[in-house]
């Protein structure tokens, strides 16, 4: 009798240790480059799993569309996770219960330091933005310009980059 292919049936078949995950990659890889598989269709397959991973688990409103749905998910994670306690080993695997991405809001401390400090760092952020974005503007040869009371040659940045292969998922 075969077993029904389900959304959950199909994520259990990424129930592996590192080694066979590895094992796994390693795998896509040969076949890609054996030409036994399109390696296009691997990649979109690979954006698919990352789109769907972050559907899942990315609760931030800025990145994530489906934030509700990501809170319904980690919601239903965290009440499973509760019934075994803090910390505990299930399905090849450590479960740990605990705080993460801790972040502080300084605005109710009522302290003029931290709020002058604050004021500074972001008028110092566009300072640094607006001379990166000058030096962006300087010819490869370099330009002279003034500071303080010296002459300096500035020369613009140095430029990388990596060609990649971009995907937007319908």
């Amino acid at each position: 009798m075969s077993q029904e292919i389900t959304t959950t049936n199909i994520l259990s078949l990424f129930e592996t240790t590192k080694e066979q995950r590895r094992s796994f990659a390693e795998d896509v890889v040969i076949k890609m480059e054996d030409g036994a598989t399109d390696p296009l269709k691997i990649h979109l397959q690979i954006k698919s799993m990352e789109d769907l991973i972050k559907t899942l688990t990315d609760g931030s409103e800025k990145t994530n569309k489906n934030v509700e749905l990501a809170n319904r998910y980690k919601k239903l994670v965290l009440d499973a996770a509760e019934k075994n306690g803090k910390k505990f080993q299930l399905h090849n695997a450590e479960f740990q219960i605990k705080e993460v991405g801790s972040t502080f809001d300084w605005s109710n401390c009522n302290d003029p330091e931290i709020i002058e400090l604050l004021d500074q760092q972001e008028k110092v952020k566009e300072k640094v933005k607006q001379r990166q974005d000058f030096l962006k503007t300087v010819p490869a040869a370099g330009m002279d310009v003034r500071v303080g009371d010296e002459m300096v040659t500035v020369y613009p940045p140095s430029k990388r980059s990596t060609t990649s292969v971009s995907v937007t998922l319908k």
